[in-house]
């Protein structure tokens, strides 16, 4: 109740265009959780196996790969409110071609085109936010969007559990479809009530874009462009420009002098040997692992859940829902968690505490056990998420968090795009058991360089968040 109580109270004393974002984050919750639950499952309702859903994903994941760079600029050069409003309605043009479309390659371009968009909302996120709050609120106002994102999330999921079961109860809705419908609507009753709620969850999410109206067009100061290298910058000021830099062995609270920026006679070898020993680069390694291991298994829960351990739908939308829940709850302890041990060891430990959940879900095959342990995982794995969004941001100037975001987010993106179309190949071939030995593998070293790298680090310091 302290938690609820500290975070209502904080939520009053955000900036503006951080409450409105936080706003339309909840209310797109809602769809998303409605998509999450049932797109996989509708595919494979069209006679699809698992190998080609594992090609939309990359699909989806190849088009935000490709965009995410130049989102990146985009979002470090032009209007956050411009970019949000444009991302949105592009991703709902994208939607609609999902939902509608039933043939192989409309249904991979639409996944391209949604990718795309997505690739603007997954950069603009942690600048925006960044942008748009105080070093002193920025952990709680992360933890909180995740957070609310998350519970809408688990209302979508619930919805989306029943709708199919319900639209499949009325019999109008699945009678034999008029000639203008059937180019429409899948004429089977299966795929029928799966587009049917996907449609309907489409519709929920137009009151998503209101908020975005609502904002305020950002005024950046003018500024000097910072140095190339600051050695042991402050934990909250800690700016560095992608790649350059250490910024990771100042006292807690003391920034240390700049350091002068490097001769422009500096060779290419001396500029590739700064970047691999920079924070900005050990963060990178840190994405590629976490997203070859995410794509292994996390596009493929549902179809886990639902064919392999006989699961209903409506079933997997309570365990995934109860997920996300879990996950809202212990996201908004993560930052109480991070001022007591430090950041490093908070990502690090909840994260290898989702461990071995994860494998006694993939591994037992029993699914009362997996429908228990299925929360906990993602509740310890996803918690810190936050946490490391903070800290990813602040070793960076903020001129470059665009930039550095894409770079963060397209070392996730392209390797989970690369696993996840190999999951459902390796699901068909040999089954998935596999996925989950992988996956876990790729987390491990994730958790290992993570770690190994910032353990001594000013962001590992209990008392800074």
């Amino acid at each position: 109740m302290r938690f609820a109580l500290e975070y209502a109270r904080r939520l009053g004393s955000f900036q503006r265009n951080a409450r409105l974002y936080l706003v339309n984050n909840a209310l797109s919750g809602v769809t998303a959780g409605i998509v999450l639950v049932l797109y996989n499952l509708y595919l494979y309702s069209l006679g699809y196996a698992a190998d080609f859903v594992g090609f939309v994903l990359f699909a989806v994941t190849i088009g935000a790969g490709i965009a995410i760079f130049p989102a990146g600029i985009c979002v470090d050069r032009f209007s956050g409110k411009g970019i949000l409003i444009g991302s949105n309605l592009l991703i709902a043009l994208a939607g609609i071609g999902q939902f509608l479309f039933r043939q192989p390659v409309p249904l991979l371009v639409s996944g391209f085109v949604e990718g795309v968009a997505f690739a603007f909302i997954l950069v603009i996120n942690a600048p925006f936010l960044t942008r748009n709050s105080s070093p002193r609120e920025r952990t709680a106002l992360f933890s909180m969007n995740i957070s609310l994102g998350l519970i809408t999330l688990v209302a979508g999921e619930m919805l989306g559990g029943v709708l199919p079961i319900w639209f499949r109860s009325l019999r109008w809705l699945m009678a034999p479809l008029p000639a203008w419908a059937a180019p429409i609507l899948a004429s089977q009753s299966d795929p029928r009530s799966y587009q049917l709620s996907l449609l309907f969850a489409g519709l929920i999410a137009a009151p998503s874009l209101i908020p975005l109206f609502l904002l305020r067009e950002e005024t950046r100061a003018a500024q000097a462009p910072p140095p190339l290298i600051r050695a042991s910058p402050a934990p909250t000021e800690g700016e560095t420009m992608p790649g350059e830099g250490e910024g990771t062995r100042a006292t807690a609270g003391v920034p240390s002098p700049p350091v002068a920026a490097p001769a422009p006679t500096m060779t290419t070898v001396e500029r590739v040997k700064v970047l691999l020993r920079s924070p900005f680069f050990f963060l990178m390694v840190v994405y590629v692992f976490t997203g070859l291991g995410a794509g292994l298994f996390i596009p493929y829960f549902n179809i886990f859940f639902v064919q392999h351990l006989r699961a209903s739908s409506a079933l997997f939308g309570v365990i995934d829902g109860g997920a996300n829940g879990l996950t809202a709850l212990t996201t908004l302890a993560a930052p109480w968690l991070a001022a007591r041990i430090g950041r490093v060891h908070t990502i690090a430990l909840t994260r290898l505490l989702s461990i071995p959940l994860l494998l006694m879900v993939g591994l037992t095959g029993i699914l009362p056990l997996a429908a228990l342990l299925y929360p906990l995982r993602q509740g310890m794995m996803d918690m810190s998420n936050g946490v490391l969004q903070v800290y990813s941001m602040e070793v960076v100037a903020e001129r470059y968090r665009g930039l550095a975001n894409s770079s963060y987010q397209a070392a996730f993106q392209v390797s989970w795009a690369i696993t996840a179309s190999l999951g459902g190949i390796v699901i068909v071939q040999f089954g998935y058991a596999p996925i989950f030995l992988l996956g876990a593998a790729c987390y491990m070293l994730a958790i290992a360089i993570l770690w190994g790298r910032f353990r001594y680090t000013k962001g590992n310091i209990p008392g800074r968040v």
